[in-house]
């Protein structure tokens, strides 16, 4: 106990907040420091292709990096920024979530992340309630081979299906009428359905929910996590029940909303696309009415990205797609990328000595 207590204090002199870090790493002299909002084009210029061109982080650095409650650091070499990670405490501050992680091809392999991630373990040192680390990531990612890997389990896996259309696609007046009465949860209604441990079982599998891309568990003090959302709908009762989270942000692509559904009844999973569908439709021009005074040119492009829509469905591995393919062409929506991806979650004891 008290040599526990005496590694913990050594490792809070040895890492002060606002430390910068160097480390070699086989041939690669790297920096580490903490993120700040002037870092955004050196973070945005380590990876062109992440998520597929529907990268979330442009839309969402700066509030990422002025987030007290979120830890930041890039790693540099020769000033030039090569890999950026977060780390932020969920389930209650049980569990040290990494999130956000990219670093440059060009040091691929040489534990440039792993060193950064052992940094970011640092900072939650002193911290004696974590017991997990977690992260999420795309099922087969190269990442999942890497040294720091070891030792994580695999605790769930979402399929996520993409349908690329643009927005005037989109028939609504084609939306079947249906029955299904939507309600909006509050805080209290959602720590209603995550402390009822009978709801676990089909409508959050292994005790999990990604929402926002933030996974973490089906516990009440995690309920104000899913409020970052922009629309959540509740349908049915046991078992037919399903819940819905919608989040949209603008990519290069265009605009990606991300739609996890939880519960696998297909009349109610349907339902609840349709429902998001309607909130897409709604969604403001606001990006159009920002380049109104650009040139033509750059206006006629911002325009045609703005009309281009990613939506990206993530389900249990239990729902039948065939169902919703099925009713997103009815609708005028026929493509769809990534049928057989997925995001994974993978947890491990806390290892932050």
């Amino acid at each position: 106990m008290i040599r526990n207590v005496l590694q913990r204090l050594a490792r809070r002199l040895t890492y002060a907040h606002d430390r910068t870090y160097r480390t070699s790493t086989s041939d690669v002299n790297v920096t580490f420091r903490k993120a700040t909002i002037d870092d955004y084009e050196g973070v945005m210029d380590i990876n062109h292709h992440v998520h597929h061109g529907r990268d979330y982080l442009p839309a969402g650095y700066h509030s990422t990096v002025t987030d007290p409650n979120i830890s930041a650091l890039v790693g540099e070499v020769d000033n030039q920024i090569i890999a950026f990670g977060c780390g932020r405490l969920v389930d209650g501050c049980r569990t040290l979530l990494f999130t956000g992680g990219r670093r440059h091809g060009s040091v691929r392999g040489q534990g440039v992340m792993d060193r950064l991630l052992q940094l970011l373990r640092s900072r939650y040192s002193s911290n004696d309630n974590i017991l997990y680390e977690v992260f999420d990531t795309e099922y087969g990612h190269h990442v999942l081979s890497l040294p720091f890997t070891r030792g994580f389990s695999l605790v769930l896996k979402r399929p996520v299906y993409c349908f690329p259309f643009h927005m005037n696609d989109i028939h609504l007046r084609k939306l079947p009428l249906n029955d299904n009465q939507f309600s909006v949860p509050t805080q209290q209604d959602l720590e209603r359905l995550m402390s009822n441990k009978q709801n676990h079982g089909y409508l959050f599998p292994a005790d999990r929910l990604i929402v926002n891309r933030i996974p973490f568990r089906a516990h009440p003090q995690n309920v104000p996590l899913t409020f970052a959302v922009e629309a959540c709908f509740h349908t049915g009762k046991s078992p037919r029940e399903c819940l819905s989270f919608g989040k949209s942000y603008w990519c290069k692509l265009g605009l990606a909303y991300n739609l996890d559904i939880y519960g696998d009844d297909p009349v109610g999973f349907r339902a609840h696309v349709y429902k998001h569908l309607q909130e897409i439709a709604n969604i403001p021009k606001i990006r159009r009415e920002m380049y109104r005074s650009k040139n033509g040119s750059e206006r006629e492009a911002q325009d045609e990205a703005d009309e281009r829509v990613h939506l990206l469905i993530l389900g249990s591995e239990s729902v039948d797609m065939s169902v919703v393919y099925d009713a997103l062409s009815s609708i005028g929506i026929n493509n769809a990328d990534w049928p057989e991806s997925a995001r994974v979650v993978l947890e491990r004891d806390c290892r932050l000595d």
